[in-house]
């Protein structure tokens, strides 16, 4: 859980896919994260119940664990790295 001394969910979801937020989309991890930073305050206020952070993931995702995407070479495709 983060504190308000530690990275935000936001902040990592920023960072790219993480175990909690391993979608690969940018706008669909910043929505997870909003909601978890949300839920985080209002438990610090005692307003609502934690959240587990598997919750909302498919159930292969959770059980077979997280793998980010391999590296890619820097000259394959012609897309930009991000």
């Amino acid at each position: 859980m983060a504190s308000s001394s530690e990275e935000s969910y936001v902040d990592r979801a920023m960072a790219g896919p993480t175990p909690d937020n391993p979608s690969l989309s940018l706008k669909t991890r910043l929505k997870r994260a909003a909601f978890f930073d949300k839920r985080e305050r209002e438990v610090a206020e005692g307003n609502a119940e934690p959240v587990d952070h598997s919750a909302g993931l498919p159930e292969a995702g959770v059980e077979e664990g997280f793998d980010l995407p391999p590296e890619e070479d820097e000259g394959a495709g012609d897309r930009p790295s991000v």
